[in-house]
């Protein structure tokens, strides 16, 4: 078999279990997670039952397959910020922030994603599979910021942080809370500020000029 034929056929493999998880990602959101077969994502994905099964042993696991996938596809949000004339000195503060806020935006903004968690938020699974994802991606990016955990008990300060984010997607998605993405976004910034204990001005300091920025990045996406 040639290189060539190989690379196709993993690209075929690759484009068809995304259409199965895009799949998903609808009928979740239109028919809710209970309500939705693996019948029905078949039909809906253009493929066979067998081929559902060879993709993924249940519904479970495509489940969290699609939270994974969706999720990664947020959290690799990395915009170009040499394209904003930020300042030389700009600070490590403000640029966490910026990204804080933008993938709170995107979770939030995306909204077949949005609706398809909201269907399976109550599930058993969702709590304790979407807590994992983050949490990982989180000790990636906080074992390179020490001076984050300054002062305090650093799996302490991580269950503290993601059980409260968690908790804030769920009721936001279910509902409860009536907030905005950029609502959603600038207050997870703003909460990690304070986590931080950052002094008040600086806080002040950070927000404002998060919220000039904000208008940049946002555009530069349409």
């Amino acid at each position: 078999m040639t290189y060539r034929r190989t690379k196709k056929m993993e690209q075929r493999v690759k484009d068809r279990r995304r259409a199965i998880i895009g799949a998903a990602e609808q009928l979740f959101a239109e028919k809710g997670y209970e309500a939705t077969t693996m019948q029905h994502v078949a039909k809906k994905a253009g493929t066979s039952i067998g081929n559902m099964y060879f993709y993924f042993s249940n519904k479970e696991e495509l489940m969290k397959s699609m939270i994974d996938e969706l999720c990664d596809e947020i959290w690799q949000l990395t915009p170009d910020y040499s394209s904003f004339d930020l300042l030389p000195e700009e600070d490590r503060s403000t640029i966490e922030a910026l990204d804080d806020y933008l993938r709170v935006h995107a979770f939030f903004s995306k909204v077949s994603f949005a609706r398809s968690l909201h269907r399976i938020a109550r599930h058993a699974l969702f709590r304790e599979h979407i807590l994992r994802f983050l949490e990982s991606k989180v000790r990636e990016r906080y074992n390179e910021i020490s001076d984050f955990f300054e002062g305090l008990d650093r799996e302490l300060a991580l269950a503290y942080h993601l059980g409260g984010v968690v908790n804030m997607f769920e009721r936001i998605l279910s509902g409860e809370l009536k907030r905005t993405p950029h609502e959603a976004g600038l207050f997870l910034a703003k909460s990690k500020l304070h986590i931080r204990a950052l002094p008040r001005a600086e806080v002040t300091r950070i927000m404002d000029r998060l919220q000039e920025l904000i208008p940049k990045i946002t555009a530069s996406a349409v």
